[in-house]
């Protein structure tokens, strides 16, 4: 397999279909999980045994299966993240759709992370100027631990912050839909949920509460212990970007690592649609998830990439590391020598 393999932005066939029926499944899957919390909260309080065993085993089982919600919630936002590159559908009417009510499920306003996530693509990794620097440039177990925090905040002050450019035409449909998405996405957990007779203490608020937690789990795996990038003239934050001069901008960006490349399961590799390749998905960000695999093996001989089996394996490599850390400390993992 040659480079030559991987398509160029016009040229690839995002598969519209798959991402629909994940996006439906992921929703009826979290819905089904919650209405099965409900019902197994119930049948443990009805049992007859001391009172302290059932309220260990009530919230062991809620803040478990918080965590399942929690891994749902990273598959949609997954999605959220493709329709952020224009990726998910082929249409941008429901690209943007679609990708604005999956992003709002998973808790973050789609337009405000647009401009978060496409700044942070243009200054991956460089110190000061990526926007994830505030998230995870922080000692190992802070940034596993409140870096997610973090990172919500700085997208609702933002969110807020735009409020006062409603009079601005490049701003307002942006904020008025994060507004709209948002809201659809309260109605979601907090009207239709307990009308399907489900407690929304026992489902909802847990899985709030531990999503940042599960985020940060996989997320560290995305950047942290890498070396710093060359700060480049900063421009401002990045509302869009034109694919076809990016494609074009390759050869310069194939020479950097900004990201790892996580080897794992081939249904975890499903559920969370590629997002492991994520380094791959740096050097080639107009892809659709489907192609990632496929631009790894292609190019993994004649571009450097940073390589780990598994993220339990990632999260233990990491734990002694730094965010921006030494060549030499990264070394090992390369795949190439040439870097």
């Amino acid at each position: 397999m040659t480079q030559a393999s991987i398509p160029a932005p016009h040229e690839q066939v995002i598969p519209s279909g798959e991402n629909l029926f994940k996006a439906v499944l992921f929703i009826g899957l979290l819905l089904a999980s919650f209405a099965a919390t409900g019902w197994m909260v119930r049948a443990i309080e009805g049992l007859a045994i001391a009172g302290w065993l059932v309220a260990v085993g009530k919230w062991s089982l809620i803040l478990f299966m918080a965590v399942v919600d929690g891994v749902l919630i990273l598959a949609i936002a997954v999605l959220a993240h493709d329709a952020v590159h224009r990726a998910l559908f082929r249409t941008p009417f429901w690209n943007e759709l679609a990708g604005g009510i999956l992003s709002a499920l998973a808790l973050i306003p789609f337009y405000i992370n647009r401009q978060i996530h496409l700044t942070h693509h243009s200054y991956a990794h460089q110190p000061g100027l990526d926007p994830e620097n505030d998230l995870h440039h922080r000692p190992f177990w802070a940034a596993c631990t409140i870096g997610s925090l973090a990172g919500l905040q700085i997208h609702y002050r933002l969110l807020f912050q735009n409020l006062a450019r409603l009079g601005e035409r490049r701003y307002a449909g942006r904020i008025l839909k994060d507004l709209l998405f948002v809201g659809f996405a309260g109605v979601f957990y907090f009207v239709l949920v307990p009308a399907l007779g489900i407690p929304l203490a026992q489902t909802v608020v847990p899985m709030i509460l531990l999503f940042p937690l599960v985020f940060a789990w996989r997320a560290v795996s995305d950047h942290y212990g890498i070396p710093a990038i060359e700060r480049a003239p900063f421009k401002g934050p990045v509302l869009e970007v034109d694919a076809e001069t990016w494609h074009r901008d390759r050869a310069k960006r194939s020479r950097e690592v900004t990201g790892w490349v996580v080897r794992t399961s081939p249904w975890l590799e499903w559920l969370w649609s590629h997002v492991n390749y994520h380094e791959v998905h740096h050097k080639f960000p107009w892809l659709s998830h489907r192609y990632l695999p496929q631009a790894f093996a292609a190019t993994r001989d004649t571009q450097p990439y940073l390589v780990v089996d598994g993220y339990w394996r990632s999260f233990l490599n990491l734990r002694h590391r730094k965010y921006y850390e030494s060549r030499e400390v990264a070394r090992p993992y390369l795949t190439t020598p040439d870097w």
